[in-house]
């Protein structure tokens, strides 16, 4: 009776052993699986921050007064956009793709830092269809060309002709003006209007083609003032981002100045006399400091010394 007993001890603990020993075994399998596809999402999240900066590489507007694309993801998209000031300043873009297997939002992969180019976005944001489109920025001479990347649906009200007309020439599905019939969009709302998350006020009264080439966004609780084509810059784009991103490109535009001053140096060598020189120098000197708050006084300055350039017999730009 004794060895039966024994026996069966023997064999249940011979199971439980299994059993453990098995249980361990398909934790480590699967948390190895895990780790794994962790591993391989944050290599691909990686490359795909890469491929962001190479595929909007055409989308910019070059000498056109603006272009669209579309990038599409297989599922679910976090895009990470950091900016950083300071000298020229860069955009670090990291992505995070959602996924079924590990953490729903994997750690972003890592950063890709994207020097020459100003892409204005919120600083986190998510979807499958991002519409990126470009607008040239001239203070007074081309800066830069301004990427926005957006994964929202915007409906645009009180919107002035040449407001709509741009949108409407570049045809961007997520931008409807007036009638719309998105049913979570973002409304921007110019001058005044009802249930309006963003709103536009123009405020240049002189020597403007539009009320609206200057003003302030007001965008949830933050106010971004702006010139030219940085209107669409506020709209779509965190204060943060804003405001980096302006300062980079304000920086850019005072070494472009020096470059330019150097040039009508060269064209009075060449006896294509300009006195164009001493605004740049001046221009420059301004630039060095400047931030999204001095746009707008600093607009009549950069005015004049486009009306001084287009008077010279020889330009310079």
């Amino acid at each position: 009776m004794t060895k039966v007993i024994l026996k069966k001890a023997q064999f249940n603990f011979v199971w439980m052993f299994a059993i453990i020993a098995g249980g361990v075994i398909l934790f480590l399998a699967v948390y190895g699986a895990i780790k794994t596809g962790d591993t391989m999402r944050f290599q691909s999240d990686t490359e795909v921050a890469k491929s962001i900066s190479i595929i909007t590489d055409p989308l910019q507007a070059g000498f056109s007064e603006g272009s669209f694309g579309r990038i599409t993801f297989r599922q679910e998209t976090r895009i990470n956009n950091i900016c950083f000031s300071g000298g020229f300043g860069k955009n670090d873009i990291s992505v995070a793709t959602r996924s079924d297997v590990g953490e729903e939002w994997n750690l972003a992969g890592g950063a890709t830092s994207i020097y020459n180019k100003y892409i204005f976005s919120s600083e986190a944001n998510s979807g499958k269809n991002y519409y990126v489109f470009s607008k040239p920025f001239r203070f007074p001479y081309k800066v830069a060309d301004l990427i926005f990347l957006i994964p929202d649906n915007y409906c645009f009200f009180n919107t002035p002709e040449d407001v709509a007309d741009e949108i409407v020439g570049l045809n961007m599905p997520n931008i409807e003006i007036e009638n719309c019939t998105f049913a979570d969009a973002v409304n921007v709302c110019f001058g005044n209007g009802n249930d309006c998350d963003v709103i536009v006020y123009g405020s240049c009264m002189s020597g403007c083609d539009s009320l609206y080439d200057e003003g302030t966004v007001v965008n949830g609780l933050s106010d971004m003032k702006y010139v030219g084509n940085l209107m669409y810059a506020a709209i779509f784009s965190d204060k943060l981002i804003y405001d980096c991103n302006v300062e980079r490109l304000l920086y850019r535009n005072g070494k472009i100045a020096e470059e330019l001053a150097e040039k009508a140096d060269l064209m009075d060598a060449r006896n294509c006399n300009t006195n164009m020189k001493p605004d740049l120098i001046a221009w420059s000197g301004l630039m060095v400091n400047a931030s999204a708050d001095d746009l707008t006084s600093l607009r009549t300055m950069a005015d004049n010394i486009e009306k001084k350039n287009n008077r010279e017999v020889c330009g310079v730009w």
